[in-house]
């Protein structure tokens, strides 16, 4: 039986233009790795093309995309650019 949150392949969970950035997450590491990816980010995931709201495959525990609460330099204000457009889309609903 396979866990239902696991996405089999690498179809994205999210339509386009809902999709994770990794430097915006708290999980991510300068080095591109991050918790789920100690040792390299797939480049599907880091590039944008799939998503990883969804625990994917070949990854290390359970801790998918979560936005961060900071601004640190080094995240290139992806955080902040972020929160803002979340804002803004659930000021239109």
């Amino acid at each position: 039986m396979t866990d239902s949150k696991v996405m089999p392949d690498w179809q994205r969970s999210a339509p386009p233009g809902q999709g994770t950035a990794c430097r915006a997450c708290i999980h991510f590491r300068p080095d591109i790795t991050c918790a789920a990816y100690p040792e390299r980010i797939p480049i599907i995931i880091a590039s944008g093309q799939v998503d990883h709201w969804v625990k994917r495959p070949g990854q290390v525990g359970d801790d998918v995309f979560e936005l961060a609460m900071t601004d640190e330099p080094w995240r290139f204000g992806q955080a902040a650019r972020m929160r803002a457009r979340l804002a803004a889309r659930a000021a239109e609903r």
